[in-house]
């Protein structure tokens, strides 16, 4: 019997097409990449921060006040609070000590000036749950378990270091050595607590607090952590080194009472720049908070990314820094100034980078809010 050529060729790429589909090349359609995703950033400049510093300081508010609260991808809130405490002496010789923890939100405090200490660990005696009506839990803190501390850490505290807190872990201000300013990052997954849009205007929350225990544990699952100064000082010279990335974690740690991850970063400038980044990238999975500890420059935020292209699964940024990310060219950006002392809250999905550096040496600390926990643990 004699075969066709023109047949055959055809049946041949026919049951190839047949075997390639089959075997998924052609099963899935190549993902398509949007420019940004929903949200908007928010800068939080230091004369914000030091109006409620004063605010507080003149008695007009009362002390641990909001800046900033914002929501994130409607996911959780993210709140910006500052103390600004006067100098106390030490407590009394055996008598009590009062202290809380909170069932909803965690806490990363950067002590922007003074010193002193914080009680923190240990469990609660007699513990019972905060007072559902006060300003603490409505305005400041959300629900909680209040009690007697026993068995805490009495951690001294400087300008430059930060602690992290997780929801359950017991905890209260101890003796300030002289006025300690505070700023204070609330994690609220549960979007518990009111947001703030500007100083002094409230909307109010719209979530739901996790149901309280009829009888309230002394403390929950988690560790807090401490970072010097120095630790941070540490990596921001190690940055120094030639070939060395420019954005490297100082500690990144579980909160495992909200099943949620934040690690403290730090990027460390040394020559002044005029350079304007023309591309930059957002992130797909985690938020992040940037403050200047030192200098000053630009970011770079908002708009959208023209021609959006996956960062590479494998790359150091993704696997170590940022996790899964989009990079593109900058459209629409605004280029944001910033000086030692300003905040700024970049969403998950909103394009950035760091601008220009006006004044160096520029060390910038960032705080990444992970709650998919992609990026490693240190």
């Amino acid at each position: 019997m004699k075969i066709s050529v023109k047949n055959a060729t055809v049946s041949v790429l026919t049951l190839l097409a047949v075997l390639l589909i089959g075997s998924g090349v052609f099963a899935q359609a190549p993902k398509k990449l949007t420019g940004n995703l929903p949200g908007t950033f928010t800068f939080v400049p230091k004369a914000d921060v030091e109006q409620v510093q004063k605010n507080i300081e003149n008695g007009a508010t009362n002390n641990d006040s909001p800046v900033r609260t914002v929501n994130i991808s409607n996911r959780y809130n993210l709140g910006v609070y500052t103390l600004n405490s006067k100098p106390t002496g030490p407590a009394k010789a055996g008598a009590p000590v009062n202290g809380f923890y909170h069932t909803d939100i965690a806490e990363v405090y950067y002590i922007v000036s003074g010193n002193g200490t914080w009680r923190v660990g240990g469990e609660l005696e007699n513990p019972q749950v905060d007072d559902p009506t006060g300003r603490s839990v409505k305005e400041v803190r959300g629900p909680g378990v209040v009690g007697t501390l026993k068995g805490y850490t009495t951690q001294k505290i400087a300008t430059g270091d930060v602690l992290i807190l997780p929801p359950g872990v017991p905890h209260s201000p101890g003796e300030m050595f002289e006025t300690t300013k505070i700023v204070r990052i609330v994690i609220d997954p549960h979007k518990i607590m009111p947001l703030h849009s500007a100083v002094g205007q409230t909307t109010p929350a719209t979530g739901q607090p996790t149901p309280a225990a009829a009888k309230p544990a002394s403390k929950l699952e988690g560790t807090w952590t401490f970072i010097s100064k120095a630790d941070i000082d540490k990596v921001l010279k190690e940055e120094e080194t030639p070939g060395t990335y420019g954005d490297r974690a100082v500690r990144t740690v579980d909160l495992p009472a909200i099943n949620f991850r934040v690690g403290v970063y730090v990027l460390h400038g040394t020559k002044l720049s005029d350079k304007v980044p023309p591309g930059g990238w957002y992130h797909t999975n985690i938020a992040e908070v940037y403050t200047f500890m030192r200098g000053a420059g630009s970011f770079m935020i908002g708009g959208s990314l023209d021609n959006p292209t996956e960062d590479g699964a494998d790359s150091y940024s993704t696997k170590m820094v940022r996790g899964p990310s989009v990079s593109g060219t900058f459209k629409g950006v605004t280029e944001q100034k910033m000086e030692a002392g300003d905040w700024l809250i970049a969403p998950t999905g909103v394009p950035h980078v760091p601008g220009r550096v006006t004044m160096a040496p520029r060390d910038i600390m960032r705080i990444a809010l992970d709650p998919d926990k992609v990026l490693p643990l240190k």
